[in-house]
């Protein structure tokens, strides 16, 4: 097998990617940094919903998709742009009609059929790729891998969230929805060269059901992103206060923060905590913190740019993640390099096991109120301590992504 450290022709297929400012965007982005950094040539094959704005050092393919389009309705109503920062419009509670009913995902006709094309018509351009990864969520990005897979190109399939196992969506209110869905989950994996999952989890669930033996390579923090410390002082903390701070979207209320504003105020502590959120809300989570016996320890800061968000959370005493299943969000990975204390609504999956791996915090039950109003008196009285400088060093991406080469090369061999 061919060593880690060639030079590779390197084709990613991400529906996310920057200047999309949501953190799936964000590992696509990484994966084609870091493997541009090591030396390989890489193409990014992207939607032209996530924006057009490009400053990479490498080709970024934007391909048409009908949700750029006003055919969205979910655009007309300024999902997507509260999602780039440019709007204060709530988020979407919902998935559009359309991505009720088509699997795996609307992108199956809006996007991925003209994504493959733009593939296939790179290699009749002349430039074939020695490898393609495909990284979902969503699903439909896989099938351009599928496509060039067909035509002889080694292919990674990189899962984000599991596809069927604990998806980061409502299950289809359909069996024949969830036939299918299950039909394109096996065909689609079982064809790749090699499957990478973000969590154990994801691994362990994809050998059991489907008889893949994926890798785990979790997300990461960028040392790059590191915030100045001249923004770290100027975060809007107070010193009166225990801070605790959630960036980015919640993801609707299937990870609500109401039992943390329960167990503040069963506590009496409105006035020794502060909880500060930045990011986009939906409807439902702005009417939440609208409540007037919440409204008064919540400070909601809008969308902050990416250096002042991570610089809010290294000002933080504690920083909040809430879990839907078993997922490890990307966050996690800023959290951990901002080397504060983390507390974690759910005590079982990825994200709690890294926290307690890592000694970077507490994980709860989110259904038992009493170890939550225990675990924040621990916090008021400096019981959970900061995490050992090892937990802010234990996941980055200069370092995670020479075990992503060992895979992209194994897939390779695969074919050989």
């Amino acid at each position: 097998m061919t060593q880690p450290g060639t030079q590779r022709r390197i084709l990613l297929a991400a529906y996310f990617y920057p200047p999309l400012k949501s953190v799936g965007a964000r590992r696509p982005f990484a994966l084609a940094k870091w493997l541009a950094a090591r030396g390989h040539e890489v193409r990014v094959i992207t939607s032209a919903h996530s924006g057009d704005e490009t400053t990479d050092a490498w080709p970024v393919i934007r391909t048409g998709d009908l949700l750029a389009t006003r055919l969205n309705w979910r655009s007309e109503h300024g999902n997507f742009e509260a999602q780039m920062g440019r709007s204060d419009a709530p988020l979407a509670d919902q998935p559009s009609i359309w991505g009720r009913i088509v699997v795996p995902d609307v992108q199956l006709l809006t996007w991925a059929p003209g994504a493959a094309r733009a593939a296939r018509r790179q290699m009749r351009d002349g430039w074939r790729p020695d490898i393609v990864v495909s990284t979902s969520p969503v699903e439909s990005a896989h099938l351009v891998g599928l496509a060039l897979s067909r035509r002889g190109v080694p292919w990674v399939a990189d899962l984000r969230d599991g596809w069927r196992f604990d998806p980061p969506r409502p299950e289809w209110p359909l069996s024949p929805q969830r036939r299918i869905d299950a039909r394109m989950e096996r065909r689609v994996l079982r064809r790749a060269d090699a499957v990478v999952g973000v969590t154990e989890q994801i691994a362990a669930d994809l050998h059991t059901r489907l008889g893949i033996d994926a890798t785990v390579i979790t997300n990461a923090f960028d040392p790059d992103d590191a915030p100045d410390g001249s923004l770290v002082a100027a975060a809007p903390v107070r010193p009166d206060r225990l801070t605790l701070v959630h960036t980015g979207s919640l993801g609707g209320m299937s990870r609500s923060l109401r039992p943390v504003l329960d167990a503040v105020v069963a506590l009496g502590a409105e006035e020794r905590i502060e909880i500060l959120l930045a990011g986009p809300l939906t409807g439902a989570e702005a009417a939440l913190f609208a409540e007037p016996r919440f409204a008064g320890f919540i400070r909601l800061l809008g969308f902050l740019d990416r250096p002042a968000s991570l610089a809010l959370q290294r000002a933080a005493d504690g920083l909040l993640i809430v879990t839907f299943c078993q997922e490890a969000p990307g966050k996690l990975f800023e959290y951990l390099a901002a080397g504060r204390p983390i507390l974690v609504l759910g005590d079982r999956g990825a994200a709690a096991d890294i926290v307690r791996a890592q000694q970077a915090g507490l994980a709860i039950p989110k259904d038992d109120p009493s170890a939550l109003r225990a675990a924040l008196t621990r916090m008021l009285d400096g019981g959970v301590p900061q995490p050992p400088p090892a937990a802010a060093l234990s996941h980055l991406w200069p370092e995670l992504i020479t075990r992503y080469e060992t895979v992209i090369e194994r897939a390779i061999s695969a074919r050989s």
